[in-house]
């Protein structure tokens, strides 16, 4: 049987009730600290009953009168226990704070051991600092900022094979790496420049100590990815991993008259490369053209914002609330957005538009588990009229916690032709620690026996190659990334564990891979001041000349996770809940009045 402090150690409850008689009285509103001490001591947060009620009019509203007393007490009391009614006392009552600090350290000893005592305390009042600083100031839960990444690149036309011999022959002129980092509500973007002279001594050295050997077990097996590519392929990857980043300038950004002020949750890029677009908790989105770098448009909505992509067309950008709702905007308009679907968790965690079908697919993963698979609407019909996506093609099921990450896998049409049955296929990764690969058209596992159980932590990121062969996993907090192959056993694809590359200089919160299948991240480095740094890095290494700084308080908070994953509520709790709610509290001052 589970007892309160109180009936555990007389001496602490017999001090607590008469030091502290002040502030209990304040808190719970009730006249004198008498009422307190008459109170009837709280076993398991209930309180006891008088068993003699009384028969007259008048020893009625006695009774009524004193059971309200201890009503209010035995709140006074849950909320000693909770540790939380220092926090409801005033600035001005200064004995009833002191008081209240032996009385709370005596009845929560548990312990023979006094250091184990005074160290548990000082533990309590340092995590209850944190809790402060981690709300908002209208109370609620903060959320960290994240660092984000993108890599702006202008795809070349010509098809695969045209692409790399592109890449080759880049060395010949001038090379430019274009790349943002955003954090908090702040937007970085940098240009590397490398000329030719180094490019290609690079290249010379490179080749010369590359003996044509692959080691595919080393641990710097060049990313991972040894395992399962070719020699060519691999020694091209070296190459490329190895490059000079060369001369870095900043490039100022062109915003408009309302700049974001609310931590950026948000930072994609289009496909065409024109376009990218920034969102998060201050309930904007904006659109910004690499034209010029400027902001072309801000759409003010009425919740934050959650999620955000582009169509593969570039045509338009969609983005989801935290009302659930997934909105359409065309850019180049100043059209209010569209209503294209709504989902019934409150929360849409990722978006993503993928190629497959008749016209496309809008993938839309919520905490509540689950991935919602709708067929992509015509260009004309996108912001046509409200509801424009209300064609659905499947929901995908089989995670075990909220799904925090939703890629599209573009294969090559002659790796399709080997499949039997599935044609379209994307992977999402989410808080039960897996990595699950889905057929569109059916919403089902393309193998359940092939699912990634990681057991490392939450899945915060997922980056997928060009070619659509290899997949890299970031887990919350873990500098190493998962690597995971696609593959296809029998005309049924598959994803194969390869293992985990070397560990990263910061652990990534998102990652990014571009044309030349190299891996850009973006993490986060705690100063000793106690401000934060997010950093911009190259396959695991930081790269100078790109990053952004908060103060401690603008990087505080809790992770980004914790609003996604689904609270276990006691009935204990849910009842409490209920009893604080205005309705019921209205109810309960009517059944009074009319008594």
């Amino acid at each position: 049987m589970h007892t309160s402090c109180v009936s555990s150690h007389p001496v602490a409850s017999v001090h607590t009730r008469a030091a502290s008689a002040s502030a209990f009285a304040f808190a719970s509103g009730f006249a004198s600290a008498s009422a307190f001490a008459s109170s009837p001591v709280v076993v398991a947060g209930r309180r006891r009953r008088s068993s003699s009620p009384s028969s007259s009019p008048r020893g009625a509203m006695e009774a009524e009168a004193a059971d309200g007393k201890k009503i209010r007490a035995s709140r006074a009391m849950d909320a000693l226990m909770r540790g939380t009614l220092r926090e409801r006392l005033p600035a001005s009552a200064e004995s009833a704070v002191a008081h209240f600090t032996p009385a709370a350290s005596a009845s929560g000893a548990t312990t023979t051991d006094g250091g184990a005592r005074a160290g548990g305390a000082k533990a309590k009042a340092k995590a209850k600092a944190k809790a402060k600083r981690a709300r908002a100031p209208d109370g609620n839960e903060c959320i960290a900022p994240r660092a984000l990444v993108c890599v702006f690149e202008t795809p070349r036309e010509g098809g695969e094979r045209e692409d790399e011999e592109s890449s080759e022959s880049e060395s010949e002129g001038r090379r430019e790496t274009v790349a943002g980092l955003a954090y908090g509500a702040r937007v970085r973007v940098v240009r590397w420049t490398v000329e030719e002279e180094a490019t290609k001594e690079e290249d010379e050295e490179s080749e010369e100590e590359d003996d044509g050997t692959m080691d595919s077990d080393s641990e710097d097996a060049y990313g991972g990815y040894a395992s399962s590519s070719s020699e060519d392929m691999v020694r091209r990857m070296k190459r490329l991993r190895t490059r000079p980043m060369g001369t870095c300038e900043e490039i100022a950004l062109t915003d408009d008259e309302t700049p974001h002020v609310d931590h950026i949750r948000v930072f994609r890029t289009s496909a065409d490369g024109k376009w990218f677009v920034t969102a998060g908790d201050d309930k904007m989105i904006k659109l910004w053209s690499v034209d010029g770098w400027r902001c072309a448009r801000t759409v003010t909505c009425s919740k934050k914002i959650s999620a955000a992509c582009f169509t593969p067309d570039s045509k338009h950008f969609i983005f989801a609330d935290k009302f659930g709702e997934v909105h359409a905007c065309e850019i180049g308009s100043t059209a209010d957005p569209v209503l294209m679907l709504g989902h019934c968790s409150a929360i849409i965690a990722d978006c993503e538009c993928g190629d497959g079908g008749d016209r496309g697919y809008l993938f839309t993963a919520d905490r509540e588990h689950k991935t919602r698979v709708s067929v992509l609407p015509k260009p004309e019909d996108r912001t046509r009229f409200h509801g424009s996506a209300p064609e659905i093609q499947s929901f995908c099921y089989g995670h075990t916690a909220y799904v925090s990450c939703v890629r599209a896998i573009d294969q090559p049409a002659s790796t399709k032709k080997t499949w039997q049955l599935t044609k379209d296929v994307f992977v999402t990764g989410g808080g039960d620690s897996t990595v699950r690969m889905w057929d569109a058209t059916t919403g089902k596992e393309t193998d359940l026996r092939a699912t990634i159980y990681l057991h490392y932590g939450e899945i915060c990121d997922i980056a997928t190659r060009r070619e659509g062969t290899h997949v890299s996993v970031a887990i919350e907090g873990k500098k190493e990334l998962a690597v995971v192959h696609l593959t296809a056993f029998q005309g049924v694809p598959k994803l194969f564990m390869v293992g985990f590359g070397p560990p990263w200089d910061e652990a990534p919160h998102s990652i990014r891979f571009d044309r030349d299948m190299i891996l850009w991240g973006a993490g986060v480095r705690e100063n000793d001041d106690g401000s934060r740094t997010a950093v911009f890095m190259r396959e695991g290494n930081v790269v100078d000349g790109l990053s952004v700084t908060l103060s401690a308080e603008e990087s505080a908070g809790t992770t980004l996770y914790t609003q996604l994953r689904k609270r276990d509520i006691s009935d204990a709790e849910r009842m409490e809940r209920k009893k604080q709610r205005k309705d019921i509290q209205l109810k309960a001052q009517k059944e009074e009045s009319k008594q």
